[in-house]
């Protein structure tokens, strides 16, 4: 089963609390966060790593010590200690996503703004622009796009290397879309994308490797800040 978590920022959010959370990921990640100009941005990336800490504790009891994270030759993040683990975190402005399964996932979620649809030529194929250009809403079909292709490639785990016109998405509704490969002009059959709808702002997709659209979760699991402190057993100081 395709499992798909999301954390909604804190309505408070402080520098203070901040340092409070750090002591629950590595001194790595510490030095990392604490480059962020931005306390928005700290707290997503921080979000990012509890909520991973939290679904595995959910899902494989607990987790000693600092958990150890490693990135592949393209930048995608892996479990070196649980190889038959994969997940993929995305966040983009109120929310912080993570996707879980038995092979490789990619997920991606971006709030709807502004853009210039000049420039999605350069992105999308013939086909999936003339989709953007002819929907009624062409922000929301913009984005469902852009995430549905962000996902494929997040799930193949070879980022950008990858061009995003190496491929076409087709949509008949949001847990019926095609992939196909634009060079050979065949399906790729292997790896099954679904979309989610959580915010009118909002596009969510994610994208799996031998799943089937059956097998992802029909919702996404909502958690706040509070749950994921309270699985951990993170007790904040008063």
């Amino acid at each position: 089963m395709v499992e798909v978590y999301i954390c909604t920022l804190p309505a408070k959010r402080s520098e203070g609390d901040l340092d409070e959370l750090f002591a629950h990921v590595s001194t790595k990640r510490q030095v990392r966060l604490k480059r962020y100009h931005k306390v928005d941005d700290a707290y997503r990336s921080l979000i990012g790593d509890l909520l991973l800490r939290f679904i595995l504790e959910k899902r494989h009891g607990s987790v000693r010590g600092n958990l150890e994270v490693e990135t592949n030759a393209y930048g995608k993040p892996f479990l070196p200690k649980h190889p038959s683990i994969h997940y993929n975190i995305s966040h983009s402005g109120e929310y912080v996503v993570c996707a879980f399964h038995d092979a490789e996932v990619g997920v991606d979620i971006e709030k709807n703004g502004p853009f210039d649809l000049e420039l999605a030529k350069g992105f999308f194929t013939e086909e999936e622009y003339a989709e953007v250009w002819e929907a009624g809403d062409r922000l929301s079909a913009f984005y469902d796009m852009w995430t549905l292709k962000e996902s494929y490639i997040k799930a193949v785990g070879k980022g950008l290397s990858m061009p995003l016109r190496a491929f076409n998405v087709s949509r008949n509704g949001m847990d019926d879309i095609q992939l196909t490969d634009v060079h050979s002009n065949k399906p790729i059959a292997d790896y099954t994308c679904k979309q989610y709808r959580v915010d009118s702002e909002y596009s969510l997709a994610v994208c799996a490797h031998q799943g089937s659209a059956a097998g992802f979760i029909d919702q996404p699991l909502f958690v706040t800040i509070e749950g994921i402190c309270e699985g951990l057993k993170i007790t904040p100081k008063t």
